[in-house]
């Protein structure tokens, strides 16, 4: 009879005291805590140090939960030796319920979610046009999350898209993918402007791209039959960039039969003129005021530098503008 109630009082203790494995996959609530079980006796017996966990982080830095309805729930963190206990307040709603004699202890390791994505096309770069109205254009945005990697979480789910100040209506993307959408916008003329996509995520990530619209002036090099260039001689010059307002310019000019004006046409001011390495300033009439109407429409106010003198039969020359 002994033997008989010993049997069942182990039995009943084993019992109480045991614990089924997790079902399901981790869950992520909205502070970007992952839950996980893990077995553990009663958590009366766990002492203030956790000395008796066996489990070790694999990062220093490492965040967890002990769950516990007790004193015991607080957030713990791995130093890479041990866990340290913090003191900070724990979100009530990763609290657990318990029974006295099976109590179910949970972990909540805190893994880093990663941040979203965000894309943004439409912006150009052109040269200035003529003056007028506003330009409409679309710009076309993207927004993503990540999934989860060997040592981060999945991206949060995504709560707002705001592109060019105004906030887009989506579809929830899942994890490792994107929605797409359009923003149409309001471009002031011969102005630069730069707008953004802003993808916010429900843990507060966020991921920015943007997209510019700038205007630019070109540079001019090249002949002319006088010591004025002409609006044609200049449209027509032999050397052109997209960089109007750059302080110096090199160019090696090509083997030039007929006699004529060595032009350089820019916004900005000209200090000094080399040829061939020699300083040749006085040879040139320098930041002479002009305004034409550039190929595209638009109204270009600049300067131009030209030679004293008629250039012909020249080799190649490299001439340097500062």
């Amino acid at each position: 009879m002994k033997i008989l109630l010993t049997i069942l009082l182990s039995l009943f203790l084993v019992g109480g005291f045991s614990q089924s494995l997790p079902q399901g996959n981790p869950v992520t609530n909205s502070t970007s805590w992952i839950k996980y079980a893990f077995l553990k006796s009663d958590s009366g017996y766990i002492p203030a140090v956790r000395t008796d966990t066996n489990m070790k982080a694999r990062y220093y830095g490492t965040e967890i939960i002990f769950a516990n309805a007790g004193v015991d729930t607080a957030k713990w963190f791995w130093n890479g030796f041990g866990w340290k206990r913090n003191s900070s307040t724990v979100d009530s709603s990763l609290f657990v319920t318990h029974t006295a004699l099976n109590d179910t202890l949970l972990g909540y390791v805190k893994i880093q979610t990663q941040n979203p994505t965000a894309t943004l096309t439409g912006g150009f770069s052109q040269e200035i046009v003529a003056s007028g109205a506003a330009l409409s254009y679309t710009l076309n945005w993207g927004a993503g999350r990540l999934s989860a990697t060997s040592t981060q979480g999945a991206t949060n789910p995504i709560a707002t898209i705001v592109v060019a100040g105004t906030g887009q209506t989506f579809t929830q993307p899942s994890a490792g993918s994107t929605v797409t959408g359009t923003q149409g916008v309001s471009v002031t003329r011969n102005t630069n402007t730069t707008y953004s996509n802003v993808v916010t995520t429900t843990d507060s990530k966020t991921a920015t791209a943007t997209t510019i619209f700038s205007f630019y002036n070109k540079r001019y090099l090249g002949f002319s039959a006088t010591t004025t260039p002409t609006q044609a001689e200049i449209l027509a010059a032999l050397y052109q960039d997209n960089s109007g307002g750059a302080t110096s310019l090199s160019y090696t000019i090509p083997q030039q039969g007929s006699a004529k004006y060595l032009f350089y046409v820019n916004t900005s001011t000209v200090t000094s003129v080399t040829v061939n390495g020699f300083p040749s300033t006085s040879a040139f009439s320098l930041n002479n005021s002009i305004t034409f109407t550039n190929a595209s429409g638009g109204t270009y106010n600049g300067y131009y530098t030209v030679s004293n003198n008629q250039i012909g039969n020249l080799s190649a020359t490299a001439v340097t503008f500062q």
